[in-house]
């Protein structure tokens, strides 16, 4: 699918079976990109994506950035788009599927899944500091999706993702290189007193993470939850130290990602200074959203992490509560796209890269599909990446952008269409069925 020889499958629940597919689809484009020379182009005829609209322009691409309506002689290569529309790249601002296991065939499919549905960055709000530098080739470069870290999260004696942790490693074999005596410090940080923290925060910051993740769930009953065995794993960091906890993250110049279950875990995290809340509560039962909670997220224009194709889960195992957990889904995400915050697509779906997440989204029918297409594209980027010009196509930001062939904002499913990938001034597909007028740099 290097060229115009169709549309990638839909993802699947079960999308791992077509990543090794996917592997070898893109092990051909990345090979291609890395000896695209020179990558300077002009690409006429395009349909380019304003955040609202799509606008008609010429665009080049010189020195890996955009140059919106500029000179045309300064790049060597004319690309025809006949037509297509350009969309800034997708992205994943919740996963755990790279750094959570150091399997490098897993990696490598994982990463040209990634490419394949056109996502190139992503957000890993869990992972183990070991496998990330043993897949640190294998990420960041033109030819692969850009990430970033939490390495593991902070949490509450007896919290989560404690129990989660030895579940896997007792059902599934993951994380041989530990056992339960290791996991701690390794797999999740526990603290429950301010001295605790200090201790735990060096060991984090030893580990160099992106940003920071603290579990926070039920935090309105964290005295009742705190070393009662029934609550294993059900429960999180003591909510009194949050605010303290995000002061110091501030001053490390590190951002706070929070997981929370309930509209008052949210409530706590906002006011506390989290710069993203890690999940949408009704992702998996249905909890409205207090208006306090939603004027506090227009306010903070903290990231508002959707994952709300976690729902999905409830119709095995609990089906009664799936429709009106959907309900609730629609509800708070109607509310807070009124009130101005700051919403940003993530599926938390090792599963998934993201796509799965915007189809649940579509299906809420909600938002527009321009609306849907910003939280996918520049407010993900933009939060996964705050310091980069990155999820827009202007002038001077990175040249990433994925081209389709119809238009995405009338007819969603044009998301599966993709005839041209091309990142860090990198073209990552073969274009043969452009137009394409090459020059050398004498001429």
């Amino acid at each position: 699918m290097c060229g115009r020889s169709g549309p990638p499958a839909k993802v699947r629940a079960t999308m791992k079976a077509g990543f090794a597919a996917a592997a070898l689809l893109m092990a051909g484009c990345a090979t291609q990109a890395t000896h695209t020379e020179p990558a300077s182009y002009t690409f006429e005829n395009g349909r380019w994506f304003d955040g609202q609209g799509f606008v008609e322009r010429a665009v080049s691409v010189v020195g890996g950035r955009l140059v919106i309506d500029g000179d045309p002689r300064e790049a060597l290569n004319t690309i025809d788009l006949a037509g297509d529309y350009v969309v800034p790249p997708f992205c994943e601002a919740h996963n755990h599927n790279l750094g959570d296991s150091a399997e490098l065939d897993d990696v490598q499919q994982t990463v040209a899944a990634y490419l394949q549905y056109g996502v190139f960055y992503a957000m890993m709000h869990g992972s183990f500091a070991t496998y990330r530098q043993q897949i640190a080739d294998l990420i960041n470069t033109p030819e692969s999706v850009d990430v970033a870290f939490a390495n593991n999260g902070l949490t509450g004696s007896g919290g989560h993702p404690r129990r989660l942790r030895e579940f896997l490693m007792d059902s599934y074999g993951s994380y041989p290189e530990f056992t339960k005596d290791t996991l701690p410090d390794a797999g999740y940080f526990e603290a429950d007193t301010p001295d605790e923290l200090r201790e735990k925060w060096t060991l984090i910051l030893a580990e160099k993470p992106d940003f920071i993740k603290v579990m926070l769930l039920f935090s309105e009953e964290y005295e009742s939850r705190k070393g009662n065995p029934e609550y294993y794993g059900e429960r999180g960091l003591n909510p009194d130290l949050l605010p303290g906890l995000v002061q110091m993250a501030q001053e490390a110049g590190l951002r706070v990602s929070v997981h929370v279950e309930t509209d008052a875990d949210m409530q706590t995290a906002l006011r506390s200074g989290a710069d993203m809340i890690a999940h949408m509560p009704s992702h998996d039962a249905p909890i409205r959203l207090s208006d306090e909670t939603v004027a506090l997220a227009a306010d903070t224009q903290a990231g508002i992490i959707t994952t709300l194709s976690l729902a999905d889960r409830l119709k095995k195992r609990d089906p009664d509560l799936y429709e009106p957990t959907l309900e609730a889904q629609r509800d708070n995400l109607s509310r807070l796209s009124r009130a101005g915050a700051n919403l940003v697509l993530g599926s938390d779906n090792v599963r998934d890269v993201s796509v799965g997440e915007a189809r649940h989204i579509v299906s809420l029918d909600v938002l527009d599909n321009a609306a849907l297409l910003r939280m996918w594209t520049e407010n993900c980027a933009s939060t996964v990446f705050p310091d980069r010009k990155i999820g827009r196509l202007e002038d001077g930001y990175e040249a990433s952008f994925i081209v389709l062939e119809g238009n995405p904002l009338t007819d969603f499913d044009q998301i599966d269409t993709i005839t041209l990938r091309l990142k860090d001034g990198e073209i990552l597909d073969e274009t043969s069925s452009y137009d394409i007028q090459r020059e050398t740099a004498e001429d």
